[in-house]
C-alpha cells in the first residue's frame, strides 16, 4: 500500500509538472500575443494617419499640378539653351588684346526685343515678324508680332518700337483673342 501511495504521489507530481509546462507555455505564448498585438496597433495608427493625409490631400488638382510640372520642363529646356549657349560662347578664342579695346556690337533689335520679353517673365519668345522687317523698323516706328510662354500659357501680342527704341509691350493671351 505504501508502494501504491508513491506511485501516486509520483503520478500526481507528474500530472502537476506537465500542468505547470503547459500553464508556462500558455503564459509566455500570452506574453507573444501581447507584443503581436502592440506592432499591429502601430499599423492602425499608420493606416489611421495615412487615410488622414489622404483626406487633407484630395482638394489637389491633378491637372494643375500637370500644368505646373510642364512649365517646370519648359523652364528648364530654356535653361538649357542658355547654358550651352553660354558654354559655345566660353569656348570660343578670345581675339587678341590690345592697347584699344574694340566695343562689343550692338545687339540687333530682335536681341533687344527677346531680352525685354525675357525680363517681363515671358519664356520661348518668338519674333513672328521676319527679320529683314524688323531691321528696316530701325530708324522708324513700328510693331513687331511676337509670341511667348509665361505660366505654360500662349500669350501673342505686339512690341511697339519707336526710332528704332522700343516703346511698350503688348501681349494677351492666345485663348483670350478668339471669342
Amino acid at each position: 500500500m505504501v508502494e501504491a501511495g508513491i506511485w501516486i504521489a509520483v503520478a500526481a507530481l507528474l500530472g502537476l509538472g506537465v500542468i505547470a509546462v503547459g500553464v508556462w507555455t500558455l503564459v509566455s505564448s500570452m506574453r507573444q500575443l501581447r507584443e503581436e498585438e502592440k506592432r499591429l496597433a502601430l499599423l492602425c495608427e499608420i493606416e489611421a494617419h495615412v487615410a488622414r493625409m489622404s483626406g487633407q490631400r484630395e482638394d489637389l488638382d491633378l491637372r494643375r499640378v500637370e500644368h505646373v510640372l510642364i512649365d517646370i520642363r519648359d523652364g528648364l529646356k530654356c535653361l538649357e539653351e542658355r547654358v550651352l549657349e553660354a558654354q559655345a560662347q566660353k569656348s570660343q578664342p578670345e581675339p587678341a588684346t590690345t592697347d584699344l579695346m574694340i566695343p562689343a556690337p550692338p545687339q540687333t533689335l530682335v536681341e533687344r526685343i527677346t531680352n525685354r520679353m525675357l525680363v517681363q517673365g515671358f519664356a520661348q519668345v518668338q519674333v513672328l515678324t521676319p527679320e529683314g522687317e524688323v531691321d528696316a523698323l530701325h530708324q522708324t516706328d513700328g510693331e513687331v508680332v511676337v509670341e511667348a510662354r509665361r505660366n505654360g500659357v500662349l500669350y501673342k501680342g505686339r512690341v511697339r518700337l519707336r526710332s528704332g527704341r522700343i516703346e511698350g509691350v503688348d501681349m494677351n493671351p492666345a485663348y483670350s483673342v478668339f471669342p
